[in-house]
């Protein structure tokens, strides 16, 4: 029988989780329709503005993505997470701008969110499972359970990001979006403990670093091509997202 602190633990995580994968699955929709609804200069916002607008995100996480991870590990994978609903909420509430210098901001701030939820709160539900005893043997039900679910998550996006747009037109999802983002970010300050990254072996106190991570790729090629795949399906989806709304 599962352990019941597993049990509180997949509780405390998934609730967490879902939540901000659903305002995630709510702003990606209607990025396209929000950045077209712009005047710049006069004119409506062109293909290629809202090209370099969606790059800007892209960027943002490629660039920052390796300093944040390391900085949620060093100073705590809830504070990353608590991060991470700071900086989307603000990228979410840059919509509301007709100013092209905000709406760069709020893609940039929005880029590191994304690299702070794809990292910090799965790096603190493995934090906390190796604390367990036998936590790890259930990391890969928790794991099967939250991606699961995060489909669902989406559907359900889909339907309320339609309902808010009818609503409040294209910001309204991401009006929405800051809802459950402040639901997350206070289920988390209420249910989660802090946890860090413990010191790598060697030097007391040392922690993790880029040089370490590329090392632990190349010694397991099994790494290098989960991360090539889900590079692909990424890729894949953003084109979708940007060139499937002016259809």
């Amino acid at each position: 029988e599962k352990p019941k602190e597993i049990k509180s633990l997949q509780i405390k995580f998934l609730s967490v989780f879902w939540l901000l994968r659903l305002s995630d699955w709510l702003q990606g929709p209607y990025f396209y329709e929000v950045y077209a609804s712009k005047i710049f200069n006069g004119g409506p916002a062109t293909l290629s503005m809202i090209s370099q607008l969606f790059l800007t995100g892209f960027a943002s996480t490629a660039l920052f993505g390796p300093l944040v991870g390391r900085l949620s590990d060093q100073y705590g994978r809830k504070l990353g997470t608590l991060a991470f609903c700071l900086l989307y909420s603000l990228g979410a509430a840059s919509t509301k701008s007709p100013l092209l210098w905000v709406l760069l901001l709020g893609r940039v701030m929005s880029g590191i969110g994304t690299s702070l939820l794809f990292s910090a709160p799965e790096a603190w539900l493995v934090g906390e499972a190796l604390e367990k005893k036998k936590g790890g043997d259930y990391l890969g039900e928790t794991f099967g359970l939250a991606y699961a679910g995060d489909s669902i998550v989406a559907i359900v996006a889909g339907q309320l990001a339609g309902a808010a747009a009818g609503a409040r037109g294209p910001t309204g999802p991401f009006e929405l979006s800051t809802g459950f983002l402040l639901a997350g970010g206070l289920l988390t300050s209420l249910l989660w403990k802090e946890n860090k990254a413990e010191p790598s072996g060697g030097e007391e106190g040392k922690q993790p670093t880029i040089r370490d991570a590329i090392k632990v790729v190349k010694e397991d090629k099994k790494i290098a091509l989960v991360g090539a795949t889900q590079a692909l399906f990424e890729a894949a989806m953003y084109i979708f997202v940007l060139q499937w709304p002016p259809v």
